[in-house]
């Protein structure tokens, strides 16, 4: 008798963990796919929260840091420490102007439009 309530009781228990476990292995095997052919729907889809999107050589390591301000003396140079504990005064431009740079590391990048 009680192998019987332990087969009514335990079948639907062992069941729903058994389909717990398949769903959680096959939503993630179905992101894994998703990701690597570059499925656009991911972006708009319900059942994934994108809090970013970066785009990186296949490899690259992102890393979140905090932007430094370097000090400029008057007479135009910044004080740089090198790796070997040299210091190195670097002379810059008081008015420059920022362009950016296309990178040659992805053919499919679009220079940008001046």
């Amino acid at each position: 008798m009680s192998l019987v309530i332990a087969i009514f009781v335990g079948g639907p228990i062992t069941i729903g963990i058994g389909w717990l476990v398949w769903n959680f292995w096959n939503s993630n095997r179905l992101l894994d796919s998703k990701l690597a052919i570059g499925d656009m729907e991911l972006l708009t889809s319900t059942n994934y929260k994108v809090s970013e999107v970066i785009r990186a050589p296949a490899g690259s390591k992102v890393e979140k840091v905090a932007a430094q301000q370097i000090p400029v003396n008057q007479q135009g140079y910044i004080r740089q420490q090198l790796p070997d504990g040299r210091i190195a005064l670097i002379p810059v431009g008081m008015h420059q102007q920022v362009k950016s740079v296309h990178s040659t590391m992805h053919t499919n990048q679009q220079p940008p439009s001046h």
